[in-house]
């Protein structure tokens, strides 16, 4: 079966002479034998006669069109596929090889979209920055200290560092989301996108087009409503990964606050047709992952963990809502990860890590309603603002009368 999967793929992309469907599967065959056979000095014969077989048929073919060098380690492929799947050394071998030849075909099959893809649709800068924020996941985190120290076990890196791979990863996703999806599909989807990514390049963005096209101020004031709505369940998901218990209890407020961001964006009139510019819901995002933001990131996290847990020991734990308040308008996801941290820990109980999320995020959006003002207009920046004031007042509200027991 993988001589013949492999084979028949080869087969139908590569002209008359070439290495077709017949030499794979008696490839498959001598690879079955020395895999049921466990005989080491056959194995080695059959690699180099193989190896022979290459190099006598490649000599012979060299000036034809078409002869690349896939065909060969595809070659090498189905002997040691067919190996494992016949050793009876390798658990599951049969069941693993035949999907490894699977996916080797597919592989195969799909040269001219990968070729497509890597070539024309992905740039050099996004394929380095893909390199290194797999470093940052593989070879970073893996060689920093693990465990609590320095002052009031403030620091924990390889703590610190797994939130800035995961809030890392939601911009790396929100940028192809927006690179792949966002112009094609219209300013209500880029909002959403955007709102992944960064409520705050989003809420610059918009209204930025808002001072560009007056007339369209509805259209915006709507989009920046639901981007900035999105980041509720943002909040909630990124809750649900760094600390579950909190997830579950600070699940209310959260759904009111973006429930009623998604109604306000829903009910504002926009005109029936609008006739935006080439550059509208334009989100300028940057590169996919850049190490600067990350280690900028990575460094606010440490500073608001330090503050609030010396803060805790030294004020008590109500001092946690001034920091959460100071270090909203810089970042609200190191706010999450600290109430997380001191929550999981027993420091702080319900009531008062929900009301420090709530007022880190709310300082987070009086800040972005400045950016509306200034960038926008005041009557734009006036109604960002309602949307921000109704999203918290329902926030607010559930927390009142929906406290969740400690």
């Amino acid at each position: 079966m993988i001589g013949i999967l492999v084979g028949a793929q080869r087969e139908a992309v590569k002209p008359s002479g070439h290495i077709g469907v017949r030499e794979f599967v008696i490839i498959a065959i001598v690879g079955s034998l020395c895999g049921m056979m466990e005989n080491n000095w056959l194995t080695v014969s059959a690699v180099l006669a193989i190896l022979v077989f290459i190099t006598a048929f490649r000599s012979r073919t060299s000036t034809l069109e078409g002869s690349g060098f896939t065909t060969d380690l595809a070659i090498l492929a189905v002997f040691c596929l067919a190996f494992a799947g016949s050793s009876d050394d390798f658990e599951h071998g049969q069941t693993t090889a035949i999907g490894l030849s699977i996916i080797l075909t597919l592989f195969l099959e799909a040269k001219d979209k990968l070729q497509r893809f890597f070539r024309e649709t992905i740039t050099t800068v996004e394929f380095s920055d893909t390199l290194r924020f797999l470093a940052l996941i593989f070879i970073i985190y893996p060689l920093l200290p693990p465990g609590d120290m320095g002052p009031f076990d403030a620091f924990n890196f390889q703590r610190i560092w797994m939130f800035v791979i995961l809030v890392s990863s939601v911009s790396f996703v929100g940028y192809f989301f927006e690179k792949f999806l966002g112009q094609s599909i219209g300013i209500k989807l880029t909002a959403v996108l955007g709102g992944l990514a960064s409520t705050t390049a989003t809420t610059q963005a918009f209204s930025k087009d808002m001072h560009e096209e007056p007339e369209n101020e509805n259209v915006f004031w709507q989009a920046t409503s639901l981007a900035n709505a999105v980041q509720f369940p943002r909040i909630l998901a990124f809750l649900s990964v760094v600390s579950p218990k909190l997830a579950v209890v600070a699940v209310w407020p959260l759904l009111a606050a973006g429930t009623v961001g998604f109604l306000i964006a829903t009910f504002i009139k926009t005109p029936p047709q609008v006739t935006p510019t080439d550059k509208t819901g334009t989100i300028d995002l940057g590169n996919p992952f850049t190490l600067g933001p990350a280690l900028k990131f990575g460094a606010v996290l440490a500073v608001i963990i330090f503050l609030t847990k010396a803060s805790t020991v030294y004020f008590g734990t109500h001092s946690l809502i001034w920091t959460s308040c100071i270090g909203g308008m810089m970042d609200v996801d190191a706010i999450a990860v600290t109430v997380a941290d001191l929550f999981h820990s027993g420091k702080v109980d319900n009531r008062l890590a929900i009301t420090s999320l709530l007022l880190a995020a709310m300082m987070n959006a009086i800040f972005k309603t400045g950016i509306a003002f200034t960038t926008g207009s005041k009557r734009f920046g006036l109604k960002v603002g309602f949307s921000f004031v109704a999203m918290f007042a329902a926030a607010f509200i559930v927390l009142v009368f929906h406290a969740p027991p400690n």
